[in-house]
């Protein structure tokens, strides 16, 4: 008998594969595709205001790094820049703030390529550093595939202004009583001016401040106004001490909702505190008595400078949790860049 024969094989049928994606500098024509793609990987909208405002309508720029198909925005790799003054001198930085990959189109070393064709323009523009405070997804990614220093810790420091929710409901009242008591007591400055802040608001800053560390953020006043004056739904106020023209020490603060206190009592939320250590310490007690006759639950406000929490320190703050502080090289080289704690002092509004 004739041997059967054997099936032909037929040819595999092909798999279809993801549609290819080029890495392109963002601009305004890409806004409703990034729209899009924040829709999808955060299940929720972000105003088209606030976007611009963040990514867009900075003092020096836009500078984001999307994956496009055609005019679809598949992934986000983005920057803000950002003034910086290194061992005294000007230069330009860049804080990174969002990182976002279409779900259809992860594991394909997305996020890392993105970042890698923004840093290429940053040091084209001759960028000193990119940092920022990245959250558990993102940090291996930064340390082991993108080259980052993790510095310091950016610390979330607090200062109740009445009884801490664990105290039990007959010791609160006398816990409130002996706050309030230890903040008027304290020696605070009136503030000279106090104000909200808006977008006709315009800042002078104190000169800048020596101090061990190496490197921190530049407030210029076009920064300042881009930064609590542009940003969109913001409720920022400002606080001055000495003369508008040539203030000794500047705050801008906000009363934020606090979901997890049953009495609805607000956050008194401390962003920035510039001047001199004890024209600072007179504007942060200043602060203290502001909140506690707003009702505040507590003050708090981040920083990673260990001066700013030697200042704060007498005046009731305590640290909290924190987030790592890292960063990474752009035109200057790891070596000349800050390596110990302490030498980055990024404060409150520093940071997104």
């Amino acid at each position: 008998m004739p041997a059967p024969e054997s099936p032909t094989p037929q040819p595999a049928t092909p798999q279809p594969s993801a549609p290819a994606w080029q890495p392109v500098l963002a601009e305004h024509r890409h806004i409703p595709g990034i729209l899009a793609l924040y829709q999808t990987v955060w299940g929720r909208p972000i105003a088209e205001d606030e976007l611009r405002w963040k990514l867009f309508d900075g003092p020096y720029g836009p500078l984001a790094s999307v994956a496009m198909i055609e005019e679809r925005c598949v992934g986000l790799y983005a920057v803000i820049p950002t003034p910086l003054l290194l061992d005294g001198a000007p230069v330009m930085g860049a804080q990174s703030v969002d990182t976002m990959t279409h779900p259809e189109f992860r594991r394909q070393n997305m996020s890392v390529t993105l970042a890698r064709h923004c840093y290429a323009e940053a040091t084209r523009r001759g960028y000193a550093l990119v940092y920022g405070v990245p959250n558990e997804n993102s940090y291996p990614m930064f340390m082991s595939k993108l080259g980052w220093r993790h510095l310091d810790t950016m610390t979330r420091l607090a200062r109740p202004l009445a009884a801490p929710l664990a105290v039990p409901g007959l010791l609160a009242p006398l816990a409130d009583a002996v706050i309030a008591a230890q903040v008027r007591l304290s020696r605070a400055a009136a503030p000279a001016h106090l104000d909200r802040v808006g977008r006709g608001t315009h800042f002078v800053p104190p000169p800048p401040v020596g101090g061990a560390a190496r490197c921190r953020v530049h407030h210029t006043p076009e920064w300042l106004a881009w930064r609590y004056g542009a940003e969109p739904g913001a409720s920022h106020e400002r606080l001055v001490l000495g003369p508008q023209t040539a203030p000794e020490a500047l705050a801008v603060f906000d009363m934020a909702l606090d979901d997890n206190d049953p009495a609805g009592r607000p956050l008194l939320r401390i962003s920035l505190l510039l001047g001199a250590p004890e024209a600072r310490a007179r504007a942060a007690r200043a602060l203290l008595r502001l909140g506690l006759e707003r009702g505040a639950r507590s003050a708090i406000f981040v920083s990673s400078d260990p001066e700013t929490h030697a200042l704060l320190r007498p005046l009731g703050f305590r640290p909290r949790e924190g987030m790592p502080l890292a960063f990474g090289a752009l035109a200057r080289p790891m070596e000349r860049l800050p390596d110990r704690a302490g030498e980055m002092a990024f404060e409150g509004g520093d940071r997104d």
